[in-house]
């Protein structure tokens, strides 16, 4: 890379930004910080652009000027040289005050400041220099080659006069004398003032640098009034999402604590209904129960045989005490299946264990237990809930599937606990629609208890049984 190319590399890249200035910058509205960046990238690569337009003019004027002078030998001094007796050139008193009325001619700006002239083994001929030893440097030899070639004084090439130095003249070398076959046996150098290529260089970069600035500053700010607006928008949108986010964890948080409490209400709703069900079968007990079993014992002492009882009053109170009997007999089971005083401290292993006892006390009928939960969980609402729904499930197939054996499933699976009241045998057959009402209210008295722990029911009815499972969250057991 030359020096030129360097120097303009160093003025097109992006000044470094300190670290202190990101958190500025960062600070700014997005419109601004595009108008900054895109100023130092625009600015940049139409500075870029005006200096290489800028080189691309300075050299056509070189050339222009290399043209020129090449020229200038050609016409004028080329003609000037004769050959002597040896076949050499002959640089006598008569060339020499020649080549000094040249000297000075030309356009004010562009005149003629020296002429030399160089053999082809790089000696300086004219003027005549015997101080130094022939050299061949890169302008000479393409000189010699055919070329014209423009330099400037300032780049040390042969010795110069503190002149030549101090004014930064223009150096045109170009072939001058040519042998028959085309090979150049001299070449001249025309020194020429560069006033005004450096003048036209300099008008050309700055009418560069105008154009650039009228051209960049209108595209700038028809950007940053598309960019500004598009801003705007997104600054809206952007308030907009964070207010709707804003109000949608505002609403999740209330969720979350209507659904909290939903559950602790539906939690304790299911606990009270246990309690009042617990009531309601202690005040059966003590009420109830206690009142029919007096009827029945009085009904006992008028059925004994009397003088004053006929036959026919004596069997019509056997009726009605065997009818009192069973009433009674149905009033304590339902008070012993709403009273379950056992199953406070039980698992749930355990209440399940109960429910099927309590079945096989209730029917005669055995039925098989297999799986448990793995641990010592004691949760009395949630066991009084699997006991009912195992014990309902049972009495249910025990009516309408008399026939079927009874098999109940416990696992836990993932923080779950599934309990299934399966019957094998027949399909259950309902006979009447009362029957069919009675199934209906059961199975909706099961899915509410469980529901009521956050749980659900499902029923599948087979050819040959049915199952109902139930799925009940308990979280992590260890």
């Amino acid at each position: 890379m030359d020096t030129r190319s360097k120097t303009i590399a160093q003025e097109t890249a992006p000044p470094s930004v300190p670290p202190g200035a990101w958190l500025r910058l960062k600070s700014l509205s997005l419109s601004a910080q595009f108008l900054i960046a895109a100023s130092l990238i625009v600015f940049g690569l139409m500075t870029g652009v005006s200096l290489f337009v800028a080189a691309q003019v300075e050299k056509a004027a070189r050339d222009a000027a290399g043209s020129a002078g090449a020229v200038r030998l050609q016409t004028l001094v080329a003609p000037l040289i004769e050959r002597s007796e040896d076949g050499g050139f002959r640089f006598d008193d008569v060339f020499q005050t020649r080549i000094t009325n040249l000297i000075g001619t030309g356009p004010p700006g562009q005149r003629v400041i020296n002429i030399k002239i160089w053999s082809a083994d790089g000696r300086q001929v004219y003027p005549p220099d015997t101080t130094e030893e022939p050299v061949l440097f890169d302008e000479l030899v393409q000189a010699l080659a055919g070329k014209t070639i423009v330099s400037r004084t300032t780049v040390a090439k042969h010795a110069y006069t503190d002149e030549e130095e101090s004014l930064s003249l223009l150096e045109v070398y170009s072939p001058l004398i040519r042998s028959p076959e085309g090979e150049v046996l001299l070449a001249g150098e025309i020194y020429e003032e560069s006033e005004v290529l450096e003048r036209q260089i300099a008008e050309t970069r700055q009418r560069s640098m105008i154009g650039v600035f009228l051209l960049s500053v209108p595209m700038l700010s028809l950007l940053y009034l598309v960019v500004r607006r598009g801003a705007r928008l997104i600054e809206q949108q952007r308030r907009t999402l964070k207010e709707s986010l804003r109000n949608a964890i505002e609403l999740s948080v209330e969720n979350n604590r209507l659904r909290l409490l939903a559950d602790n209400a539906r939690t304790e709703a299911g606990k009270l209904n246990e309690r009042i069900l617990d009531q309601i079968g202690a005040d059966l007990h003590d009420g109830s129960v206690q009142i029919l079993t007096l009827v029945k014992l009085r009904l006992s002492d008028l059925v004994t045989p009397r003088a004053d009882v006929s036959p026919a009053m004596r069997d019509s109170l056997t009726k009605i005490l065997d009818l009192v009997g069973n009433v009674l007999d149905e009033v304590r089971n339902l008070s012993a299946g709403l009273v379950l005083p056992e199953l406070e401290h039980a698992t749930i292993d355990e209440s399940l264990q109960l429910a099927t006892k309590r079945f096989l006390e209730i029917t005669g009928r055995d039925t098989v237990l297999t799986g448990s939960t793995g641990t010592e969980l004691r949760i009395p609402d949630l066991s009084i809930c699997l006991y009912r729904f195992v014990l309902e499930g049972l009495m249910n197939s025990y009516r309408h599937a008399h026939g079927n054996a009874h098999f109940v499933r416990c696992s836990f699976k993932r923080g779950r606990l599934f309990v299934a009241v399966v019957d094998i045998g027949q399909r259950p057959v309902l006979s009447s629609k009362r029957e069919v009402q009675r199934a209906r209210l059961g199975k909706v008295s099961q899915k509410r208890r469980v529901r009521t722990f956050g749980g659900r029911v499902r029923y599948f009815p087979r050819r040959n049984g049915s199952f109902a499972i139930a799925s009940l969250p308990i979280g992590n057991v260890d």
